[in-house]
């Protein structure tokens, strides 16, 4: 009994006495992501994203302002500033390239001459002019309001300095450079007289106008509008005329050519 007793005491306190082995806790295995399917690009993905159907459609941009002026324009610029201050002959390629602060070889890569230089001038103004002319004459519209207009776009051109200095730079070396006038006559008159005269054909086809030479309508009309102010202008003993006498003398001209020419 006694042994029995003593026996289970030592077993109870080795049992208490020995610490009891720790449980190692396995790590869990990595999550595994799951399997994506292959990314592919079809075409349309490529494009651009289309906007949500509750969006509204943006408004389309507004234009913003003209470009700036070319190199070429600021040279075309400093040149006529020049002819209109000194004139054709006293104006130089060195001064124009120091007026548009260009180099001399950007400038003649533009102008290999001067005369080339005065032609882009005369064609520059002439784009202008067709532009206005070409507005103002509408084939369907009545012959004195369109006159009229025409003439104001005519007189304020041909009134102003720019075609002032081209016009006086052409008579000025008509002798020793006639190639300046033969530029002018290409880019002006004869370069607008075929919108006009394609105008009067469709008057005289409406019957608003009486069956004439078409160059000599031109000649006529021109005459009632001009009179002698350019010749006066280029002389420099008259003043250039204002936007109202601008209008008045347009509105004559037209009221004079309807009389002489419509029905």
């Amino acid at each position: 009994m006694r042994y029995s007793v003593a026996c289970r005491l030592v077993s109870f306190c080795f049992a208490s006495s020995v610490p009891e082995p720790k449980k190692t806790r396995r790590p869990s295995p990595p999550r595994r992501a799951p399997a994506r399917a292959p990314l592919t690009l079809a075409a349309s993905t490529l494009a651009a994203p289309s906007a949500p159907e509750d969006e509204a459609t943006p408004p389309e941009p507004v234009p913003g302002p003209s470009p700036e002026p070319t190199r070429r324009d600021e040279i075309l610029d400093a040149a006529l500033a020049l002819m209109e201050e000194n004139g054709y002959r006293d104006t130089t390629m060195l001064q124009v390239a120091t007026r548009a602060r260009a180099s001399k070889n950007t400038l003649y890569q533009h102008f290999p001459t001067k005369q080339a230089l005065f032609a882009a001038l005369v064609a520059r103004a002439a784009v202008a002019m067709n532009a206005d002319i070409t507005a103002a004459l509408d084939g369907n519209a009545p012959l004195e309001p369109t006159l009229r207009q025409f003439g104001v776009h005519l007189l304020t051109l041909l009134t102003g300095p720019q075609s002032l200095a081209i016009n006086r730079a052409a008579i000025a070396e008509a002798r020793v450079a006639p190639e300046l006038a033969q530029a002018l006559a290409a880019n002006g008159r004869e370069n607008t007289a075929p919108l006009v005269q394609r105008y009067f054909a469709a008057q005289i086809a409406a019957g608003r106008m009486r069956r004439v030479d078409g160059a000599d309508a031109i000649e006529s009309f021109i005459g009632l509008l001009m009179g002698d102010l350019q010749l006066r202008l280029l002389w420099g003993t008259a003043q250039p005329p204002d936007a109202a006498t601008i209008r008045r003398r347009a509105q004559r001209a037209a009221e004079r050519f309807v009389q002489l020419f419509g029905q």
